[in-house]
C-alpha cells in the first residue's frame, strides 16, 4: 500500500516537472491576451480595437504553436467523442444560457459600474461582416485552444481533472473578461463552467 502511493507521488512529481514549462507558456500566452485587451481599451475606432484584439489572439495561440512541447498540448488530435447532433446541442443550450445571463449580468454590471473599462465595438459594413466570420472564429478557437485544451492540461497534475479543474479554468476564463466588467467575468465563468 505505502509503495503505491509513494509510485502515484513520484508519477504526480514527474508530470508536474514535465508540465511546469507549459505552465509558462500559458502565462507568456496570457500576457500577449491582456497587452492586447489594455491597449484596445485606448482605441477609439472599431477597426484599430479589433486589429488590436485579433493581434492579441494571434499572438497567443503563435506562442503556443511556436513551442513543441506547447504545441503538442494545445493543438492535439484525437477523435471527437461526442456526436456532430450533441455538438448542437451543446452549441444551442450554450447560446440559450448566454441569452438566459444577459440580465443578471447587465444589472451586476450597472450596480458596479467601475468594473466596466470597455466594451466591444460596432463596427458597420464591410467590417462587421468581417469580424462577424473571422472574428468570431479566432475567438471561438482562441478560447477553446487557450482555456480548454491547454490549461487544462498544463493544470492537470496540480489540479487533477474533476470538478475543481473545471472550476479553477472556468474562473480563469471569466478573469480574462476584466475589463468588461463584473457582470461579464462571472457570466463567462458561468458559460466556461456550464460547457465542461
Amino acid at each position: 500500500m505505502e509503495e503505491r502511493s509513494s509510485g502515484n507521488s513520484k508519477e504526480r512529481a514527474n508530470n508536474r516537472s514535465i508540465t511546469q514549462p507549459l505552465i509558462w507558456w500559458f502565462v507568456l500566452a496570457l500576457m500577449a491576451l491582456v497587452a492586447s485587451q489594455v491597449t484596445r481599451l485606448h482605441q477609439h475606432q472599431a477597426l484599430s480595437w479589433l486589429l488590436w484584439d485579433y493581434a492579441g489572439r494571434i499572438t497567443a495561440l503563435t506562442i503556443l504553436a511556436a513551442v513543441p512541447s506547447a504545441r503538442i498540448a494545445a493543438f492535439r488530435t484525437g477523435e471527437r467523442q461526442i456526436s456532430l447532433f450533441e455538438i448542437v446541442l451543446w452549441i444551442v443550450g450554450i447560446c440559450l444560457l448566454d441569452r438566459f445571463v444577459q440580465l443578471p449580468q447587465s444589472l451586476l454590471n450597472a450596480a458596479f459600474p467601475t468594473t466596466v473599462l470597455g466594451a466591444y465595438p460596432h463596427p458597420t459594413g464591410w467590417l462587421k461582416a468581417f469580424d462577424l466570420f473571422f472574428g468570431l472564429a479566432l475567438v471561438a478557437i482562441s478560447e477553446e485552444v487557450i482555456f480548454r485544451r491547454y490549461i487544462r492540461l498544463a493544470f492537470r497534475p496540480y489540479l487533477g481533472d474533476g470538478i475543481f479543474a473545471v472550476l479553477a479554468t472556468s474562473a480563469l476564463f471569466g478573469a480574462s473578461h476584466w475589463w468588461a466588467g463584473l457582470g461579464n467575468v462571472l457570466s463567462a465563468a458561468l458559460l466556461a463552467f456550464s460547457s465542461c
